[in-house]
């Protein structure tokens, strides 16, 4: 088994790059499908950290197109990762010094405790890394990290997306989670139609594959309209 990184683009309904998912991708001859979140939440302590470096060494070495440009990058904190985040000073000051990347703590891997949540939620915003809530909607600790209002993004599951951007209370569901957050992000854009629908809805950015990902070390190729239209 062995792994490599793409870069999923997110853009905006003009079109425009905002900036990018850093995602893994898992290969083996003998295993399929292969879920990374499973596989990194099987992993010890050490090849987590070691994984967690690798990124961000990979995006160090982006670092003066994301920042020339203005573009964010996204790194998902999967369970212990979180904490190392938080903890591990290596790690700690190498996102500190690139305040491009976004740290997104994806509902999924929250817990029922909300004292927890809490903690780990207020140990993570205030730096210079944004700090996003991913897959909302995923029905896993319900609304309770998202009315804490400490998130500069929220980002839909996206089967819950799928599921709702269609009905006629999805401008609804979009303003009432405005209220805590104002920066929403979806990701399952598979159609220009389905553009239309969350930007009509107050949607800040999107995701998809509509917008096809590139391998990591590829990523200044982003740049380049994707041409959906």
């Amino acid at each position: 088994m062995h792994y490599h990184f793409i870069a999923e683009p997110m853009r905006d309904t003009t079109d425009t790059l905002l900036g990018v998912e850093m995602s893994a991708r898992f290969v083996s001859d003998t295993v399929l499908p292969l879920y990374p979140e499973l596989i990194i939440s099987a992993w010890n302590s050490e090849q987590k950290r070691n994984f967690m470096l690798e990124q961000i060494r990979l995006i160090a070495e982006k670092r003066d197109w994301f920042e020339n440009h203005n573009l964010f990058c996204t790194l998902n904190l999967i369970e212990e990762m979180a904490l190392l985040a938080i903890g591990d000073p290596i790690i700690k000051s190498a996102l500190r010094a690139m305040p491009f990347i976004a740290l997104e703590l994806s509902e999924r891997f929250l817990t029922n405790t909300l004292c927890l949540n809490d903690l780990l939620i207020n140990s993570l915003c205030g730096g210079p890394n944004a700090l996003w809530l991913g897959d909302l909607g995923s029905g896993s600790v319900g609304a309770s990290p998202l009315v804490c209002s400490q998130f500069d993004v929220v980002k839909l599951d996206r089967g819950f997306f799928l599921e709702q951007v269609e009905k006629p209370m999805f401008p609804v569901l979009i303003k009432n989670i405005r209220e805590y957050c104002n920066r929403i992000a979806v990701e399952g854009v598979e159609t220009a139609r389905l553009i239309d629908e969350a930007g009509a809805a107050g949607v800040w950015v999107m995701q998809g594959t509509l917008f096809p990902s590139v391998a990591f070390t590829d990523v200044d190729t982003l740049l380049l309209p994707s041409l959906y239209h």
